[in-house]
């Protein structure tokens, strides 16, 4: 029996805030009420429940453990062309990474670009509402945690006809009948307002197109849809994509006004980084210490500390339906980030590790 008593720490609250110093017990990877055992001083530093990102591509076990050391004890992997591999990982879940879920392959429409250019099989497109069943019955085989699908946009006359509203509405129908979420990925208004119309669960990206408008953001809101904003993603892509071939209408100012406007209408948003270090990717994402770009990215978009730290934690196992996580509560998994300094005083103090705990195991 694994057990011991963590001490002097002050613990982030269901109200997300810090709590006077206090001890929180562990006992065989979970946190108790009951304390005993070896006992570690935490030096009045601030506990956490793990990170969750809600958004990356992984293409290697390494890529896991430095999530880890960066006090990132989830990862949902959004679309991988190796799901055998990751889904190894999954099923065979070790202490020294970190734990992970997945979609398996993403619905795109034909010729897209996860076909095109990214490596996925041609059964991955989905040709109209008729052959969403078809797709479904395919992930599940794959035996996936969630389901995504892949909105593009038709900017210039040689891009692929996008997946129509209707297609993407028959994919979410089918996958809700399923018992999946689905994740859908949006960079324009347009696409947001059709993942909406389709029922969507999560709604991964922010625009850098356009600003969404308040009444947009309000129909986000009252529709329950999350949405993971990926800053840091859609920065660096702006950023690959420098004058004078990037075209003025692109600007990372929307992006930030879109995720400002969202929290503004009181919608669900969950920390994502679309961490990936895929040579096709349009940028590169580092895994682990891009989430603590993310926390501050979100704080610059108006959210506060204590609500940037819930879409790592809290919420983001909520929307994910990840119940034994995300909280530091009674039989909830004992995944902790111990910070020497407060995040709601400074966000980037959550870099500023103390100690890194999974499943009760110190990294």
């Amino acid at each position: 029996m694994s057990r011991f008593t963590l001490a002097n720490v002050h613990l982030f609250t269901p109200e997300h805030t810090f709590g006077p110093l206090t001890s929180i017990g562990v006992e065989n990877g979970v946190i108790t009420d009951d304390t005993g055992g070896e006992v570690v001083d935490g030096r009045g530093g601030y506990l956490l429940p793990g990170l969750i990102d809600t958004h990356v591509h992984i293409g290697h076990a390494d890529e896991l453990a430095a999530g880890l050391r960066w006090g990132v004890t989830t990862m949902l992997d959004m679309a991988t062309t190796r799901w055998d591999e990751l889904r190894a990982l999954r099923d065979n879940e070790s202490d020294d990474r970190a734990d992970v879920r997945g979609v398996s392959y993403p619905a795109c429409a034909v010729r897209g670009r996860a076909v095109r250019k990214m490596g996925f099989p041609a059964s991955t497109a989905v040709s109209g509402p008729e052959d969403a069943s078809r797709w479904v019955a395919e992930r599940l085989r794959q035996e996936p945690d969630h389901l995504k699908i892949v909105l593009e946009d038709k900017v210039l006359p040689f891009q692929p006809k996008p997946l129509s509203p209707a297609t993407v509405a028959a994919l979410v129908t089918e996958a809700h009948r399923a018992g999946k979420k689905v994740v859908v990925h949006a960079t324009s208004p347009q696409a947001y307002a059709t993942a909406l119309d389709a029922g969507a669960d999560v709604i991964t990206h922010a625009p850098v197109s356009a600003t969404l408008s308040a009444d947009l953001a309000g129909r986000v809101a009252s529709s329950g849809t999350a949405v993971s904003p990926t800053l840091v993603m859609m920065r660096g892509v702006l950023e690959n994509l420098r004058m004078p071939f990037r075209p003025k209408s692109l600007h990372f100012g929307q992006t930030l006004a879109s995720t400002a406007a969202l929290n503004d209408a009181g919608a669900t948003i969950v920390l994502g980084t679309d961490a990936n270090a895929d040579e096709t990717s349009p940028a590169r994402v580092a895994h682990g210490s891009a989430v603590h770009e993310e926390l501050a990215l979100l704080v610059d978009a108006g959210l506060s500390p204590a609500d940037a730290l819930a879409a790592a934690t809290s919420r983001a196992a909520a929307v994910f339906g990840l119940h034994d996580r995300g909280v530091l509560a009674e039989g909830k998994r004992a995944d902790l980030l111990l910070l020497n300094r407060s995040p709601l005083e400074d966000i980037t103090a959550s870099r500023d590790i103390a100690g890194v705990w999974k499943r009760g195991v110190t990294r």
